[in-house]
């Protein structure tokens, strides 16, 4: 088990709900995975095949936080809540920020499970299992100058987009 230097609210139109904190124990650090899809072809008579890109990438992360509690009916009561809660937060962004560091939002995320278990000895505890998928990462600083250009066209030179006006 770790402390976490990680916090990480899900913020939906029924609210924002803290999953991590920094501080609170967890028992991995938190696991992306970033896939994009891509359609597959080979030639006749080619050696390799090729690839294009797809349209769609989706995110994937994943994470275990560890709580204490102060009775064993109180670790309890956390499971099932924390279960019966996961189903109504449908989709939002889940922002994800680094202590001392950046802030990212993932953008049409979805809490897909948790996965609380009671721990036995050492007190009551409760270690629940995060799982979520979500669409688009970006920097919560990033800004949205226009619809279409993406924040990281910002960062490239004025040339390279300075004639790209008239088609907005």
């Amino acid at each position: 088990m770790i402390q976490s230097i990680y916090q990480i609210d899900f913020t939906n139109p029924a609210g924002t709900h803290r999953l991590l904190d920094y501080g609170d124990m967890i028992a991995d650090e938190i696991r992306f995975s970033v896939a994009q899809q891509a359609a597959q072809y080979s030639p006749i008579g080619s050696a390799w095949g090729e690839t294009d890109a797809g349209l769609s990438a989706y995110v994937t992360l994943g994470w275990e936080r560890r709580q204490s509690h102060a009775s064993h009916a109180a670790a309890r009561t956390h499971c099932l809540r924390t279960a019966a809660a996961t189903a109504l937060r449908q989709t939002g962004t889940l922002r994800i920020a680094i202590q001392s560091g950046e802030t990212w939002d993932i953008a049409d995320c979805t809490i897909t499970a948790s996965d609380p278990l009671p721990v036995i000895g050492y007190g009551f505890r409760t270690l629940t299992a995060y799982q979520a998928i979500g669409g688009r990462m970006s920097p919560a600083a990033a800004l949205t100058l226009y619809a279409g250009i993406p924040w990281d066209w910002t960062l490239q030179e004025w040339e390279d987009v300075s004639n790209l006006w008239e088609s907005l």
